[in-house]
């Protein structure tokens, strides 16, 4: 939930205040690439959330905080932003609190490695030393530092002049997809020796994980005139989301504070120490790392999937559109244990995909195929069957798999979704499926 109200973790120091004069100075940060800093943030959150049970609205108190510290090197700048650097987390943590229920979150010790990476889709944090967990993907998915220099209007700028946020900036600083209406403002407040100081606010009406977003901006920023560089930053947020395909309704105040000191370059960070790193495939190392808590198999999926419900019998993942639409949903069910090869035959899987609860099936199959494919573990032999019909009263087309291991471990996947959407789950279902591994059998 925390990373859903605002991935942003800020962390401020003092904001100097003082009188407008007609004084100028050049606000852009100096080149980038190549440039260490190191990041102190930390995030407050308070708001509720409102969430459907049997049929009612729910609504439940929120509170989060977090705290992140890392050095990061800039490796790669284009347009005065960053697009690519490496980190090494020193702290990586966070608590979530709904209602009475805590959940706590930190980062394993071994992956404090990371590369960060801007792209169209946003910005994506790997590490090339493990696979991350979807709540380790979703800690290290915190404010996008690579942004900040876009704060700035990178021209000589008097006290008391105002500059539009770019809006890659405000869609990267405010974690959205789209901007529908409205946007930030750049204002330089004062110049005080060496310290420039400003403010940036807005309101901005979006798009963020399929749902709309309504969001007030209030910051206040510290640029440092001879290092050139925005030191600290401390950002108020008020959120207004309604229900997406993968979040409930929020409402939420959110304080972010950054502090972010230059320093030279670590000894971790140096283009030796990288090499190894730097040479690991981004989209090898991108994937999610789902293991079930009683061992019955392992998965691995793509980022484009979202976790959203997860228990003994169920795990519930919802796949997005670059836009943020929703196409399908994903629903794994550990099913019975036979011996090996001893799978039951595809006819009964029909009948029982047919009768599953709450599901109005139509006449015919759209699909019914039986296969053999290798898996890490194992060859892995899989049933496919594919159906129209309702679910819960609404049109849905559903494909149903049997995936049996080599030891004969099982797992039932679902595919569900509108039938307008087929087109657009072709090939995210295959490789979905791949992903999907069962305890190796132990050599006799």
């Amino acid at each position: 939930m925390w990373r859903n109200v605002g991935a942003g973790l800020l962390v401020t120091v003092g904001i100097l205040a003082g009188k407008a004069d007609a004084q100028t100075v050049h606000l852009s940060e100096g080149p980038l690439a190549k440039s260490c800093f190191r990041n102190d943030l930390s995030m407050d959150l308070t708001g509720k959330i409102t969430v459907q049970q049997e049929g009612k609205n729910i609504t439940l108190k929120q509170a989060a905080s977090a705290r992140h510290v890392f050095v990061e090197k800039i490796l790669e700048a284009k347009d005065g932003l960053a697009e690519k650097s490496a980190r090494i987390y020193q702290a990586a943590e966070a608590a979530i609190t709904i209602e009475s229920e805590v959940a706590k979150r930190s980062l394993r010790p071994e992956l404090a490695l990371m590369i960060a990476q801007r792209s169209r889709e946003g910005t994506a944090v790997y590490s090339p030393q493990g696979l991350l967990s979807n709540d380790e993907k979703e800690l290290t998915e915190h404010f996008d530092t690579l942004a900040l220099p876009g704060l700035l209007p990178n021209k000589d700028t008097a006290v008391g002049a105002t500059w539009t946020i770019p809006t890659p900036v405000t869609l990267a600083l405010c974690d959205v997809d789209g901007v529908v209406s409205g946007g930030l403002t750049g204002k330089l407040l004062a110049i005080q020796g060496d310290v420039a100081t400003g403010t940036v606010e807005g309101i901005v009406k979006a798009i963020g994980m399929g749902a709309q977003v309504s969001m007030e901006i209030k910051a206040r920023f510290a640029f440092e005139l001879k290092e050139k560089r925005l030191v600290a930053l401390e950002w108020s947020q008020h959120d207004e989301r309604q229900q997406g395909p993968i979040n409930p309704a929020l409402t939420a105040d959110v304080t972010y504070k950054l502090k972010r000191t230059p320093i030279i370059e670590p000894n971790a960070l140096n283009d030796i120490a990288l090499v190894r790193a730097l040479s690991v495939p981004a989209d090898k190392m991108s994937a999610v790392h789902y293991r079930d808590p009683k061992g019955r198999f392992d998965l691995q999926y793509a980022r484009n999937w979202h976790l959203v419900s997860q228990d003994e019998k169920h795990l519930v993942l919802r796949l997005l559109s670059e836009r943020g639409d929703f196409i399908a949903q994903a629903t794994l069910t550990p099913y019975t244990k036979v011996e090996p090869g001893k799978m039951m035959d595809i006819d009964e899987f029909v009948s029982l995909m047919a009768a599953a609860p709450g599901w109005e099936q139509e006449d015919g199959l759209v699909e019914k195929t039986s296969k053999v494919e290798a898996g890490e573990d194992g060859a892995h032999q899989i049933y496919r069957v594919g159906a129209t019909g309702k679910l819960g009263g609404v049109s849905a087309l559903q494909y149903f798999h049997l995936i049996a291991g080599a030891g004969g471990d099982q797992v039932i996947v679902t595919f569900t979704m509108d039938p307008k959407q087929a087109p657009n789950l072709s090939s995210h279902d295959l490789a979905f499926l791949r992903g999907i591994a069962f305890p190796r059998v132990a050599a006799k």
